[in-house]
């Protein structure tokens, strides 16, 4: 009862998604934290993406968020060079959940917008993106969809012949970026060993016009990691360590004479266990771990002075135990939890004070057949979170200690149809619930380096979310095709939203209070209102012809997510409407795509938006395998891969950033990886 397993999480599009046509050969076949069993990609009823590790290599991207904008129902914050989050179907920061192997430990990425997630991509064998709401497994962060980064660190399986590495090289143009990777592993009795290191460059970025280049978008970021796995006849248990470190600039800075760079360190340790064939009942307990230390200064590039320092610590565990069939119900059910420590220091300390996490959950997940070709899937997770930190009292401009509770719970039903000729139906319902953030709580004070004044709302409650979707889908060899039709609605949406009016670096200088008259920093507070979040979204690619010892086909997606309050107007910062197409070559030695990504004028404004000029992306790929290894795997690839090739003008609608912040203009890549 293994095969075709999958959580109710969200049941509908699933999407791989490598560019999108030509790099089918690096596709896994498993999609492994997207279900508590394993489960061949064809047959997921879920929502999920999966960036393989080719596509990643030559995307060059320097965060999680610019690797996945692209993708259908994505999009990115794109504050900094060195500094962008995921944003999936228009939902961001503390409802996306970012992961390395199923855990968290990602710094202070949720509390702004530049602040960077303390992971590279270029350390990732492959990216798994779940759209829609996730909580059941993942925690109430999750609301919004989940991004795993998953790497072989902690050794799941032995290389065949002992031994494998690669070794990879590439560079950009546009930002003249430099980057370079490798990693083996290597086995020794049941001891498999894994090493991993990178490295990489960029400097300012070319824009169109003049200037011709985006000052302070220049990043340096280098990590190395090692781990091992010891293996027994019923499976293995292993441990990492890792240390990541990056230095990037902040764009558009407040002081032009002096403007921001981050200097952000990780070391992160990370544990794991699988135990298989318990019983009759009890097929595999499955056990993970980690911890991380993290800490960032925000510097004056030109003076040295350290304005806001930030340390994180986060321990968090998760115990999962997979049962057999009573009958004909599989399923799974476990325990996770996670202590989370966050202390602010400088400018920061004003912003927010230090505060504390904990929390602790339960979740279940079954599935049972209806019929031959119809599946029901339950789920359900209950929490208790306890978040506690500095209060401002706007009365008394006293800052209180503050300790709030919450029971986040959550449940979901789902139907999976297949009908047969490789097509898969799916709907779902489901309620989420998400406790806020202690940045959504506490914040009050300055953040210079996104020029806001940000005030929190200690008497904030918990977020609901009540979604439902249709999906069809369908996967072959020749042609794809996805699509999905979702609605959420929020109670109490927790919106981040400028106000109109400024501040200086105090409370009382701003200009909603009597006598405030600050001038240097917008306000931004945090409410909570009813929302509406609508979407489609489309993809699909069919090979129309045989040319030579290759095929020649199209692709095309569309997306579009439209973002409501119940009280009238519209969420800010949603990603504008996209549509694109291609045409793409595919053989054994030659792979080649030209297409293009329109996005359209963003008029649908929120509070203290202005509006964003649409723009279109003319991309091209070219891929050469010269030779390859004795299992049919690329031993050699070479890659040559051109962005913006009209160089458009390119704001993201997203950013707080935008109107002084272009992405980059027209940028040829070239890769080179070999494995062996």
């Amino acid at each position: 009862m293994r095969r075709g397993f999958a959580v109710s999480i969200g049941l509908g599009l699933s999407v791989v998604w490598s560019a999108p046509a030509v790099a089918q050969d690096d596709v896994p076949e498993l999609v492994v934290t997207a279900a508590p069993w394993a489960s061949p990609l064809d047959e997921l009823a879920m929502p999920v993406t999966v960036v393989g590790r080719d596509r990643i290599v030559e995307s060059g991207a320097s965060t999680l968020g610019a690797l996945l904008a692209d993708a259908p129902g994505m999009a990115q914050s794109s504050f900094a060079g060195g500094a962008s989050r995921p944003i999936i179907r228009g939902l961001d920061n503390a409802r996306v959940q970012i992961l390395e192997n199923g855990l968290g430990g990602n710094g202070v990425s949720t509390v702004s917008e530049d602040h960077a997630v303390p992971i590279d991509p270029f350390s990732a064998t492959k990216v798994e993106v779940i759209r829609g709401p996730a909580t059941l497994r993942y925690g109430s962060q999750a609301i919004g969809g989940v991004v795993d980064v998953i790497n072989s660190r902690i050794p799941s399986s032995v290389p065949a012949g002992g031994l494998k590495g690669e070794v990879t090289a590439g560079y950009g143009t546009a930002d003249k970026g430099r980057q370079a990777a490798g990693l083996v592993e290597a086995a020794a009795g049941p001891i498999v060993w894994h090493l991993d290191a990178f490295d990489r460059k960029t400097e300012d970025y070319r824009i169109p016009g003049d200037p011709s280049r985006q000052a302070m978008t220049w990043s340096n970021a280098k990590g190395v990691a090692g781990g091992a796995s010891v293996f027994f006849d019923q499976g293995y248990a292993g441990a990492s360590i890792s240390h990541y470190g990056s230095r990037y600039g902040i764009p558009v800075p407040d002081d032009l004479l002096d403007p921001t760079l981050i200097d952000m360190t990780q070391t992160k340790m990370q544990a794991a266990a699988e135990f298989d064939d318990l019983g009759s009942l009890f097929e595999t307990l499955r056990l993970t771990g980690g911890y991380s230390n993290y800490h960032h200064d925000e510097v004056g590039a030109q003076s040295g002075d350290v304005g806001s320092q930030f340390d994180d610590r986060l321990w968090e565990g998760r115990a999962e135990l997979l049962h057999g069939e009573p009958g004909s119900i599989t399923g799974a059910f476990g325990i996770h939890a996670v202590r989370h420590h966050l202390n602010a220091g400088g400018e920061g300390g004003e912003l927010l004070a230090p505060t504390d996490r904990t929390m602790l959950a339960m979740f279940l997940f079954e599935e049972m057949p209806l019929a031959r070709a119809l599946r029901l899937q339950l789920g359900a997770r209950a929490e208790r979170v306890v978040v506690n930190g500095g209060a401002l009292d706007e009365a008394t401009l006293a800052v209180d200690r503050v300790e709030r509770s919450f029971v986040p719970l959550s449940g979901s039903a789902g139907l999976v149809w297949t009908p047969g000729g490789d097509w898969v139906v799916g709907a779902t319902a489901q309620l989420s619930q998400r406790a806020p953030e202690a940045a959504e709580l506490f914040s009050k004070g300055p953040h210079e380096a996104t020029g806001t004044f940000e005030i929190g709302d200690p008497m904030l409650g918990k977020e609901t979310a009540f979604s439902t979707e249709l999906s069809l889908r369908r996967e072959g060899k020749r042609s794809s095709f996805e699509a999905a039709v979702y609605q959420t609605r929020f109670r109490d949406y927790i919106l981040k939203a400028l106000t109109g009016e400024s501040c200086d670096d105090t409370y009382d200088s701003c200009t909603n209070v009597p006598g405030g008259t600050g001038d240097e920093l917008d306000q931004l507070r945090f409410s909570a209102r009813g929302a509406t979040f609508r979407g489609v979204e489309i993809g699909g690619r069919r090979a129309l012809a045989e040319a030579g010892e290759g095929i020649i086909g199209v692709d095309g997606q569309f997306d579009f997510v439209r973002a409501t309050l119940d009280e009238g107007g519209n969420v800010p910062r949603i990603p504008p409407m996209r549509i694109g197409a291609g045409i793409y070559y595919e053989a054994d030695l030659l792979a080649a795509r030209l297409g293009f990504l329109h996005a359209f004028n963003q008029k649908r404004l929120g509070p203290g938006e202005t509006e964003t000029a649409g723009y279109t992306r003319v991309n091209a790929e070219l891929r050469y395998r010269p030779s390859r290894s004795l299992t049919g795997g690329t031993a050699v690839e070479l890659a040559l891969i051109g962005d913006n090739l009209l160089n458009d003008d390119v704001r993201n609608h997203v950013s707080f950033k935008k109107d002084g912040m272009m992405l980059p203009g027209r940028s040829i890549r070239f890769v080179a990886l070999a494995r062996f």
